[in-house]
């Protein structure tokens, strides 16, 4: 009979040598005879090692390295895991039910801010219902050690009981983003069952691994276009806006999370016990993961198909690689946005490979893929990709300076208040992309000194 999982297990896509991937280990430990876990979950703060670093890979390369360590220090009774930016840790249980494991963060990089929680997971049945079980818990310990990430001051205790301090802690909406947090890898039936191939991400079958990447940089691909993809709004969904810039309250996309807020008000309002809260969102999760395995799906596949290059699932909700041309890469992210219409959509940032270099490419790619974010939720073409080098028109310009302008006004707790550190950071890149009118209107935003300054 063939065993319903994968030993042994696939490497985890992204992380140095000897990492193996969450879902494979969990299916494993699931298929054994013990009857109860101690599951440990290590997240991760990536956003500001990214704002760090200036650079998402190095930043996401920086904190994987850590997880990396961190499992390696942990011991052989664990069996780590790992996907995105978190480290599983499972073993047969040997505490009491209320005993913490030791604290598995000494060997971590001091750089790296991360957060980790505790539970104990009673297991019973056949392998299938185990697995379920294991994957269920393992998005209630990632949603705590996301709450003790940001508070370290809370004491080190069940899972559950440091959920249940959630509605003290957070508003409605900020618990609605807990809730849609990502998971370990949701997929459904048995790892071995997933499609995922040889080379394929685990939890994305069909797309290619982020480390086929490493190959195509080694070959140091002389022509076409180095393209990011990144699913806009994924939280919250993109709104329609105005000529103004400002909002008109027509949902382009729903957000994962907002369809998690009643939920989530349910919590607040007490109505709700965590458990059962868990059970009920949990299905809800996983159904956004697949729907957003389908999208990165189909637009991975609308390049490889073309043969018009390759994209690797290399961040998280989005792809990176090479491309032959932008017409081919507009037809990719237009024909996955179709597929997910009203559900979610990506922008596509590229720059033209050459003399510069890989590494030059994939900066200003970057660049190019901030300018789709300013324009989201506007008819301009240039919302689903932009190619570094191709300045906007004075109708651009103006859309993606009057979002810039919002959230500076909005001030530096607003949602997406990240992009004007991308903006600062990309100053000069945005003096080349905008008419000067325009770019004498960014200049208050985004002076020379480097101190973001509020609109007006």
């Amino acid at each position: 009979m063939t065993p319903a999982y994968r030993w042994p297990p696939r490497h985890a896509p992204g992380f140095p040598p000897g990492c193996p991937d969450a879902g494979d280990v969990l299916a494993r430990f699931a298929a054994g005879g013990d009857r109860a876990a101690t599951l440990v979950v290590v997240t991760s703060g990536l956003r500001a090692r990214v704002e760090d670093s200036g650079d998402h890979e190095a930043g996401l390369d920086r904190v994987r390295r850590s997880l990396a360590a961190v499992g390696r220090a942990a011991g052989e009774v664990w069996r780590p895991g790992y996907y995105g930016k978190d480290l599983v840790l499972v073993r047969a249980a040997t505490d009491g039910p209320d005993e913490p494991p030791p604290a598995p963060l000494a060997a971590g990089d001091s750089g790296v801010r991360h957060g980790w929680a505790w539970e104990h997971v009673p297991l019973a049945g056949e392998a299938d219902g185990r697995r379920t079980d294991l994957l269920r818990a393992c998005y209630a310990v990632a949603m705590a050690a996301r709450l003790r990430r940001d508070r370290p001051e809370l004491p080190q205790r069940r899972a559950v009981d440091a959920l249940a301090r959630v509605p003290e802690l957070l508003s409605a909406r900020a618990t609605a983003s807990l809730l849609a947090g990502v998971l370990v890898r949701p997929l459904d039936g048995h790892p071995a069952q997933s499609g995922a191939a040889d080379g394929e991400d685990p939890r994305l079958p069909g797309v290619p691994s982020a480390d086929g990447l490493a190959a195509l940089a080694a070959a140091r691909p002389a022509g076409g276009l180095y393209a990011v993809t990144d699913v806009h709004d994924i939280e919250w969904g993109t709104t329609a806006r105005t000529t103004s810039g400002a909002d008109d309250d027509t949902k382009l996309t729903e957000g994962n999370a907002r369809e998690l807020l009643p939920l989530a008000e349910a919590w607040h309002a007490a109505r709700t016990p965590v458990d059962e809260l868990v059970r009920r969102a949990y299905p809800l999760r996983a159904r956004r993961e697949a729907l957003l395995a389908g999208h990165l799906r189909a637009l991975s596949d609308g390049v490889t198909v073309a043969g018009a290059g390759r994209l690797f699932a290399t961040l998280g909700d989005g792809l990176s690689g090479v491309v032959a041309d932008a017409d081919a890469l507009r037809a990719a992210v237009t024909g996955a946005n179709r597929w997910s219409a009203g559900r979610m959509h990506s922008g596509a940032g590229a720059a033209p490979l050459g003399g510069a270099g890989l590494d030059a490419a994939r900066r200003r790619a970057h660049f190019s893929l901030h300018v789709t974010k300013t324009l989201k939720g506007t008819e301009h073409g240039q919302r689903v990709l932009h190619v570094y080098g191709q300045p906007l028109d004075r109708d651009a310009a103006e859309a993606a300076v009057a979002f810039l302008t919002n959230l500076s006004a909005a001030g530096p707790g607003a949602p997406g208040a990240h992009h004007l550190s991308h903006a600062q950071r990309w100053r000069d890149d945005w003096r080349r992309h905008l008419p000067p009118p325009r770019f004498a209107c960014l200049e208050r935003l985004l002076p020379a000194t480097g101190r973001t300054l509020p609109a007006g």
